[in-house]
């Protein structure tokens, strides 16, 4: 169990190192106390120290590395979704990706319940839709395909 939890400290410190430099690029207005960038930045500060706290705990746990193989694998299976989910949303829209993304994370994850195969990714779609684009008044990426 320890190799994966290295390995999943240092992506995450990475990717968040990654995207906190990129917050540098966010236009700055001089009537705001606080900009664009202050919020990715917190996420990106809270994942770092996230990835710290996994590398601390891994490193201080005096259990073997015997558990469970198919840890690494579902790891890499849900970072393989998420890229995939990444690079498709500006062709299909965020709504249908994001239903493929939670179906597909769905049965990876062996889930065989068919109401919750269809229910969990509607109600993800319902919600952002309804909290975000409804109420939040957020664009949301259609995709080209539908433009």
């Amino acid at each position: 169990m320890k190799k994966p939890n290295y390995i999943s400290g240092l992506i995450i410190i990475i990717i968040a190192g990654f995207f906190y430099s990129q917050t540098f690029d966010f236009p700055q207005l001089d009537s705001q106390l606080i900009g664009a960038d202050f919020m990715p930045r917190v996420y990106c500060i809270m994942l770092i120290l996230l990835g710290c706290i996994l590398l601390i705990q891994t490193y201080r746990d005096k259990e073997e590395a015997d558990e469970q193989e198919n840890t690494m694998k579902y790891s890499i299976g849900a970072m393989f979704f998420v890229i995939l989910y990444v690079i498709v949303i500006p062709y299909i829209g965020f709504y249908i990706s994001t239903f493929l993304l939670v179906l597909g994370l769905l049965l990876f994850s062996k889930v065989k319940n068919k109401i919750l195969l269809i229910a969990i990714p509607v109600g993800t779609s319902l919600f952002i839709y309804v909290f975000f684009q409804i109420l939040l008044k957020v664009s949301i990426p259609m995709g080209t395909l539908f433009s």
